[in-house]
C-alpha cells in the first residue's frame, strides 16, 4: 500500500478521494468539497491518500488530519473505498498514522448497541488502540443550514485529560467554516 500526501487541487488521486468523502460521511458531518479542496493551502492539514492494492491509479482511501502544533493530532476525515472495506486495509492505515507517535484525537457517532453500524465503528477503532473518551462533545456544523451533531471523542494511546481536550476544542473551532 502506498501512502502520500495530497497538497494540490490538480493532483490526480484527489477526485477520487472526494467521490469516497461525499459517499462515506452525510452532509452534516463534512465540510463542502470546494471547502475541503481550498483547505489544502493549510499546512496544518495533511491529507493522506492510499492507494496501491485495488488500483494503482485510484484510492483505496484517505485520511485527513490535522497538526495544530500542541502535541497531538485531530483525524478528521477516515474512509475507505466501499470496494475495499473489510480486507484490513482501514487498520494499515491506522497503523501508518500510529507510527508518527503523536498521540491522536478523533470524533464518532454516539455508539449504539441498536445500530450495527456506530457500534461496528467503535469497535474497529478500539481493536486499533483508541479509547472511548468520557468528554462530552457536540462536532461543530459543518454548513449553515445544518446543526452540530453530538459525537464522542476516542483517542490514542490514552484518554486526554479535560485541559487536552480544551486545546482540542478550541483548535477544532478555529478551523470550522464561517458560517
Amino acid at each position: 500500500m502506498n501512502a502520500r500526501r495530497i497538497v494540490s487541487p490538480s493532483d490526480p488521486m484527489l477526485p477520487g478521494c472526494i467521490r469516497i468523502y461525499e459517499d462515506s460521511f452525510p452532509y452534516a458531518e463534512r465540510r463542502s468539497s470546494e471547502e475541503l479542496v481550498s483547505m489544502l493551502q493549510d499546512d496544518r492539514l495533511h491529507f493522506i491518500v492510499f492507494s496501491g492494492e485495488c488500483g494503482e491509479d485510484s484510492p483505496l482511501g484517505f485520511f485527513t488530519f490535522w497538526d495544530f502544533g500542541h502535541g497531538y493530532l485531530y483525524g478528521e476525515h477516515f474512509a475507505v473505498t466501499p470496494a475495499c472495506r473489510g480486507g484490513g486495509i482501514g487498520t494499515r492505515v491506522l497503523d501508518y498514522i500510529k507510527s508518527m507517535e503523536i498521540p491522536m484525537i478523533l470524533e464518532i457517532e454516539t455508539p449504539s448497541d441498536e445500530d450495527e453500524t456506530t457500534l461496528r465503528r467503535r469497535l474497529f477503532y478500539e481493536r486499533n488502540g483508541f479509547i472511548l473518551n468520557p468528554h462530552e462533545h457536540v462536532q461543530p456544523a459543518y454548513h449553515a443550514d445544518s446543526e452540530p451533531v453530538p459525537m464522542k471523542v476516542m483517542t490514542w494511546p490514552y484518554v486526554f485529560s479535560p485541559e487536552e481536550y480544551e486545546q482540542f476544542r478550541t483548535d477544532q473551532l478555529g478551523i470550522m467554516p464561517a458560517l
